[in-house]
């Protein structure tokens, strides 16, 4: 009978040591796979919730700084410049100064934008910020944004989270500028219109009644006198 040769003490540390490499291998492979599907999911709440916010404002007409319209950002320096200075004059934050370039005039807008504290601890705000409020460009009203710590410190600011135009850092000119539009007011609720009253019934015609009934006694022979019998 052959015998079974016993591993070394030096054979037995390697099988072991090469145990616990396949068994960390496959722990690292298993977070990576969990990681994964968790932010897979995450990536599909985000994208449903901002596919949400989006159909929202939209409802509302409801910019960002920096949009024409909601969820579609400006293309061109003029428009650039329009929904800055809009959004400068809903904030009663001053127009663009002397010597200032479209990204100085919008770096002082955004500044004013996420300071904005006239919705904090508003039920609407977003996250509980309110600052860096929504405008609707028709009206010029503002309403409450997702907050100043959202673009702060998940968007990294203006320098983070800002993209200038070619051309953006050449100086102004005042004299150039054309006027803001127009804001369209709400119109005024009409009072609802004032329901016709009820025709009034006819009255019935009053027919005279007896004031009393009379009674008397006829004889037989009336009665056969009256129906004409004899």
């Amino acid at each position: 009978m052959k015998t079974i040769e016993q591993p070394s003490l030096e054979q037995l540390v390697q099988r072991k040591a090469a145990l616990q490499r396949k068994q960390r291998q496959r722990a690292r492979e298993k977070a990576r796979s969990h990681q994964a599907m968790v932010d897979h999911l995450e990536g599909l709440k985000a994208d449903r919730m901002n596919t949400q916010s989006l159909a929202r404002r939209a409802s509302r007409n409801q910019c960002m700084l920096g949009e024409v319209s909601p969820g579609v950002d400006a293309r061109t320096l003029e428009e650039a410049l329009e929904v800055a200075r809009e959004m400068a004059r809903a904030l009663n934050a001053p127009d663009v100064r002397e010597g200032e370039s479209l990204y100085d005039f919008e770096r002082r807008v955004f500044d004013a934008w996420v300071n904005y504290d006239k919705f904090v601890g508003h039920n609407g705000a977003a996250g509980g910020g309110g600052h860096g409020p929504h405008l609707n460009r028709e009206t010029g009203e503002l309403s409450p944004g997702r907050g100043k710590d959202y673009w702060i410190e998940c968007c990294g600011n203006f320098d983070e989270c800002w993209k200038a135009l070619p051309g953006a850092k050449e100086n102004i000119d005042l004299a150039s500028l054309p006027r803001l539009r127009k804001l369209k007011r709400p119109e005024e609720s009409k009072p609802a219109p004032k329901a016709a009253p009820a025709p009034t019934p006819a009255q019935p015609i009053s027919q005279p009644q007896p004031n009393a009934v009379h009674f008397m006694y006829v004889p037989p022979e009336a009665h056969r006198y009256l129906s004409g019998s004899k």
